[in-house]
């Protein structure tokens, strides 16, 4: 029977565990809070699945140290925990096992993708990216779901392949690490701009045309940090923004929706989503490489500068004519 850890207990890491294990996997989770553990062993459920049930098969834990005593390892913390949490491992074990990080977005602090933390705090994991269009509550109902799975290593793709994968739950792979991380971490900040222009009923023509010319400046950047244009165009790319910028269920879309139906951030800081930490990564980013992304940047001046939702849209909109096609913005 496999060993499976899983660091975090969230919604996406509980719906993981409850996949894998209905695969025969023997699935630990980790939650560094102790009470909220103490109450998943007891009640078995959880409000953000749904009160779905969870197997008793499923264990919980807050020792780290039990998580790391697997075969595969999972990340479904929050991404701005992952350069904490893998430096804590690093103290506790030398870790040489695959590291499927099941979170997106990139690191504010330091400005780099999580692969590129991986590498350096756990440089004997080899890392694998999971991303693409998916909500947790889906997979835990065991509604069909196709991923990306991103790795160098074609050995450790086909034996995550094979662990994840279920009727229910259909990885593909690809070699585009850079490109499949990318692309699940822009969809959110592109998420909170059609949020927003559905807070402001904007009507639909507004959404269509935030989700493709948030496309363009996704490959843009995407380019820019050495992924491939075709990446873009997959599951992890369009698959994953399609269905985060359309629907409410996306906690980057709702954020947006919050905001546009208040005219700025206001009272949505307490549910603050990886799309407002990626805004400020990707601006930087962005602004050091001389990247034109005009509705990023929109978005960054809402979320960070105080910035008029009507403002930033009339800007948008008065921008100079060009060509639709040309890569200059």
């Amino acid at each position: 029977m496999k060993k499976v850890g899983i660091i975090g207990a969230g919604a996406w890491g509980i719906a993981l565990g409850i996949s894998l294990e209905k695969n025969g996997c023997a699935v630990c989770l980790w939650h560094y809070d102790k009470q909220k553990l103490e109450k998943l062993n007891f009640e078995r459920t959880t409000s953000k699945l749904n009160n779905i049930t969870i197997s008793e098969k499923i264990k919980f834990t807050d020792s780290l140290e039990e998580v790391l005593n697997s075969d595969t390892l999972i990340y479904a913390s929050p991404t701005q925990q992952f350069d904490t949490i893998t430096r804590k491992v690093r103290t506790i074990k030398s870790i040489n096992k695959p590291l499927v990080i099941a979170c997106k977005g990139i690191d504010i602090t330091s400005n780099k993708l999580l692969t590129e933390i991986s590498n350096e705090n756990l440089p004997d994991c080899i890392p694998v990216i999971l991303s693409g269009p998916g909500f947790a509550i889906d997979l835990a109902n065991g509604h069909p779901i196709a991923v990306t799975l991103a790795s160098n290593s074609p050995s450790t793709l086909e034996n995550v392949g094979q662990l994840l994968a279920n009727n229910n739950f259909r990885p593909y792979f690809n070699d585009d690490v850079v490109g499949v991380q990318i692309g699940g971490a822009l969809k959110n900040v592109i998420a909170i701009a059609t949020g927003i222009a559905m807070g402001k009923k904007l009507g639909d023509g507004a959404v269509a045309s935030l989700i493709t010319r948030g496309m363009n400046e996704i490959i843009s950047f995407g380019m820019i940090m050495g992924a491939k244009k075709e990446t873009f165009f997959g599951l992890s790319g369009l698959g994953d923004l399609v269905l985060t910028a359309t629907n409410l269920k996306s906690r980057n879309t709702k954020l947006g929706n919050q905001i546009g139906i208040s005219d700025g951030l206001n009272n949505s800081s307490n549910d603050l989503t990886e799309g407002f930490y990626t805004t400020n990564a990707v601006y930087n980013i962005s602004k050091e490489k001389k990247i034109k992304l005009p509705i990023i940047d929109a978005v960054y001046n809402i979320l960070y500068n105080n910035g008029s939702v009507d403002n930033e849209i009339g800007l948008l909109m008065n921008r100079p004519l060009r060509d639709e096609n040309t890569s200059k913005d």
